[in-house]
Parts: structure tokens; sequence; C-alpha cells
């Protein structure tokens, strides 16, 4: 018999939390905290509320250039490497952890629609 474990993402608009974590946790205005979202949670957060992307009837397109404006308190790097390392390989249909986007072409990336169902939980 085969499951699967979902997990439940909540949103509480009234104290501005998903799942009891702060949503307005920045490690990089609070040197030595740890933020409470990942890049990831915070990326498919506003993806979902329609922050980020742009719907069309294959899902939601980002834009690296898009991506790069909308978290544009991350410095490092690791802006630019994002969305490149979550590109699910080509070949592949499904999502894990880490692997939830697909190129579309340079710079422009398809979210994959079950990453954001099961975000929307």
């Amino acid at each position: 018999m085969y499951t699967k474990q979902v997990k439940t993402k909540i949103v509480n608009t009234e104290t501005n939390t998903l799942n009891d974590k702060p949503l307005n946790t920045n490690p990089l205005n609070y040197p030595g905290e740890q933020c409470e979202l990942s890049l990831k949670d915070r990326f498919l957060l506003a993806v979902v509320n329609g922050e980020i992307g742009r719907t069309e009837n294959s899902g939601v397109i980002v834009s690296l250039k898009e991506f790069k404006a909308h978290f544009n308190d991350i410095t490092s790097d690791y802006i630019n490497s994002f969305l490149p390392a979550a590109t699910i390989e080509p070949g592949q249909r499904s999502v894990t952890k880490t692997k939830y986007v697909f190129r579309v072409k340079k710079g422009v990336y398809l979210v994959h629609p079950e990453v954001l169902e099961d975000y929307r939980r």
C-alpha cells in the first residue's frame, strides 16, 4: 500500500504567520538570527499569494528578473542560483523536496502545479 505524507501549510493572516512561524522574519536585517522561513517557503508563498509570477494555461510562470526584484533583500549570489538549482532535470516530471520548477527558457521558470497544490493546503 502506498501512502503519501503531505505537510500542511496554514497561513494565519491575523498574526502574519505560516505554521506559527513569522512571515516577516528577515535574517539579513538581523545578523546572527536564523530565518523562520526558508527562501523556498517565501518563494512559494509569494507565488500562491500572486505577488510574483503570472498565471498561464500551463501554470504559474516566474522570471528570474522578477524573482530577484521581489527578493531584493537577499544580497548574496544565492539569489542568482536559487531557481536554476530548483529546476527539475530534463526528462523528469515529478517534484522533489529540492526540485520543483521547470525551465521554460533562459531566465523563465514554470512552477510545478503539484508543489503549489501541496503548498495551498
